[in-house]
């Protein structure tokens, strides 16, 4: 569900409440192929395994999937992927896809901007979520990566990109952060970095989840993630104020209200399952309103559950897949293995089929973040604020 940002939106939020549970979400994994060599990752053990899905299995699965409404994609590092723009347009055209997830770390910037660039032109009723990944200041998020001068590279990306699509509407330029032990001290520089730049629509911060290579980088518990994210949600009231500016102020409470409570829902979450599964507030939609493809034609009703099936099974079929007695039976598994986790891609495309949630769950944590007022940190900090740079 996209955030509401006119009358318009809010008249198509209101209806979209009480919609019954459809298929709304795939998230494609088109490529094993990656140039870094992440300790979070939980797909470290199947990246370049030289298995990638062919462009006509591809355009199969489009073919036969039905409509809807957000693709996500993945990896590898998707822009390492031969055709990525023909892939994006394919489900644009077949499936009538109106928002697409595209994350990346940023390491090359020529393919980024011609995919980005033929996307916008192909796509004219797409929105795109350009997600960059950076995991701490410079060294830090290079020791976690994998890559040496990977922060310098990405902010240049960044840099380029902004400045070539940032009057684009239809593009938002994210960074996307984990938080790991490694890292954990110096998120609330790097997000008043990232303010101070002002290259950016947001930042969003996703606590280490899966079978990482480096499994230390977990060492987080409830009272240390609540702590972070008290002093966080400043940093996303900075950037909402920044995103929803252009807007009347008669509409502007309400994007400002559904963003800002809808983050701090998701933290309440992270929080409450970092350390063991607590059930959330909603059921889990997996395997109904979302499915994963990873990148050699395996399926799966989540990224952090196993594989269930195989494409090829099914000549590629994905109707078929998404009803098939291996998805019912992963459904139903899912509700009964007490399968509640911190993944925010699965709490998004959960809560948008939940009236208590949209109605209730996420006004109220709107209201408790303005009345705990628990963070001291104050914004003009970034005034003394100096850009870190690598010193390898």
């Amino acid at each position: 569900m996209q955030i509401p940002r006119t009358t318009k939106d809010l008249a198509s939020y209101a209806r979209a409440i009480f919609r019954p549970k459809q298929f709304e979400s795939l998230f494609l994994f088109v490529t094993s192929r990656c140039n870094s060599l992440c300790r979070t990752c939980f797909y470290w053990d199947q990246l370049n395994k030289n298995q990638d899905l062919s462009f006509e299995q591809i355009e199969t699965i489009s073919r036969t999937a039905p409509p809807f409404g957000k693709l996500w994609l993945s990896g590898g590092e998707p822009f390492m992927r031969e055709g990525l723009d023909e892939i994006i347009s394919l489900f644009y055209r077949n499936n009538h896809i109106r928002s697409l997830n595209l994350p990346t770390n940023g390491l090359l910037p020529d393919k980024i901007d011609s995919v980005i660039g033929r996307v916008l032109k192909d796509c004219p009723d797409l929105m795109i979520d350009l997600n960059f990944s950076i995991d701490g200041l410079a060294n830090t998020n290079d020791a976690i990566r994998g890559v040496p001068n990977n922060f310098r590279k990405t902010l240049a990306t960044m840099d380029r990109i902004q400045e070539k699509y940032g009057h684009h509407a239809r593009l938002r330029r994210n960074v996307l952060t984990v938080i790991t032990r490694e890292n954990y001290d110096e998120l609330i520089r790097l997000g008043l970095f990232l303010l101070q730049k002002d290259n950016t629509t947001g930042q969003y911060f996703e606590v280490i989840r899966g079978n990482p290579m480096d499994l230390s980088l977990k060492n987080i518990n409830r009272k240390e993630l609540k702590a972070l994210h008290d002093k966080l949600l400043p940093i996303h009231a900075a950037h909402a104020e920044r995103l929803f500016a252009d807007l009347p102020a008669s509409v502007r409470w309400f994007p400002k209200m559904f963003l800002l409570g809808s983050i701090k829902f998701h933290f309440q979450l992270h929080e409450e399952c970092v350390e063991r599964p607590q059930k959330w507030a909603m059921s889990c939609s997996a395997g109904v309103t979302s499915a994963v493809i990873d990148h050699n034609g395996e399926f799966r009703a989540c990224e952090i559950r196993p594989a269930i099936g195989k494409l090829q099974d099914f000549n590629f079929n994905m109707t078929e897949a998404l009803n098939s007695d291996q998805m019912k039976k992963e459904v139903w598994n899912i509700t009964e293995a007490n399968c509640w986790c911190t993944h925010s891609c699965w709490i998004q495309d959960s809560m948008k089929f939940s009236p208590k949630v949209l109605l209730f769950k996420v006004p109220w944590s709107f209201l408790k973040y303005k009345l705990q007022r628990l963070s001291k940190l104050n914004l003009s900090d970034i005034e003394q604020f100096h850009e870190p740079l690598p010193t390898h």
